[in-house]
């Protein structure tokens, strides 16, 4: 849990909220339009900065987050800027059941199932989201492309400065894994904060093949949200989109 704590405090500012709440809002509108959205589950909400953006499409969101920190500033954030969005503090196996045939959409961005620690655990993960979402509904995930940081064409993920600090977030590989480490360094170039973790080998075709076996039908993948086609070695992300027939 310290982790998630680390995490949570710093998370706004490493991930530039509020202010990237408007490329939110512009990247998920052509989804929200295609698939007629009216209601929403956020899964994997973090600091919850996607609600916002789905609040701003008219979108009716719902977070999910298993971690008591994030869920705690995504709550925060929202009470913040005066908006009664519901949360749920839960695992994504159990969304079936806790929202069954609820949604249209279910948006699982920004690395929300990359910490899934087998295709036993994804799978099961993406079944109870995939139960979450009503008959006809679509499903977007987004993750890292991890491949180029395996091959080691890539190190940095991201890096912010703000108020003197600087938010550093890389991952290296560790034999089958990356170690995923998120810094904050302050002032004099001291590290004032760390948070490491393991990733498992999640690239596109494993993960393209848990979202088929979870009962997703209509799987396609894309190179990022704005539908860019898929490079293996230059991609930033991989996009999944899918959708649950019945």
């Amino acid at each position: 849990m310290r982790n998630f704590d680390f995490l949570a405090k710093h998370y706004n500012a490493m991930t530039g909220f509020p202010g990237r709440i408007d490329a939110l809002t512009a990247s998920i509108r052509p989804w929200v339009e295609k698939w007629r959205v009216k209601t929403a589950l956020d899964a994997g909400c973090g600091g919850g900065g996607l609600m916002f953006a789905l609040d701003n499409v008219g979108v009716t969101p719902v977070g999910l987050d298993l971690s008591e920190p994030m869920l705690r500033l995504a709550m925060q954030n929202a009470r913040q800027r005066q908006k009664a969005f519901q949360f749920c503090g839960a695992p994504h196996s159990s969304a079936g059941r806790i929202f069954p045939d609820a949604f249209d959409a279910v948006f699982c961005l920004g690395n929300a199932v990359i910490g899934e620690p087998d295709d036993a655990g994804m799978t099961a993960s993406l079944a109870g989201l995939r139960e979450s979402l009503r008959p006809g509904g679509h499903i977007l995930i987004q993750i890292l492309n991890l491949t180029p940081f395996f091959l080691g064409l890539k190190t940095v993920i991201a890096r912010r400065t703000l108020d003197g600090y600087d938010y550093l977030r890389y991952a290296v590989p560790n034999g089958d894994r990356l170690t995923f480490s998120a810094l904050v360094i302050g002032r004099d170039n001291d590290t004032a904060g760390v948070h490491t973790s393991a990733w498992e080998r999640w690239e596109h075709d494993r993960l393209v093949t848990c979202v088929w076996n979870a009962g997703f039908d209509s799987v396609e993948s894309r190179g990022s949200i704005d539908k860019a086609p898929f490079d293996p070695r230059k991609s930033t992300d991989v996009v999944i989109a899918a959708r649950r027939l019945n």
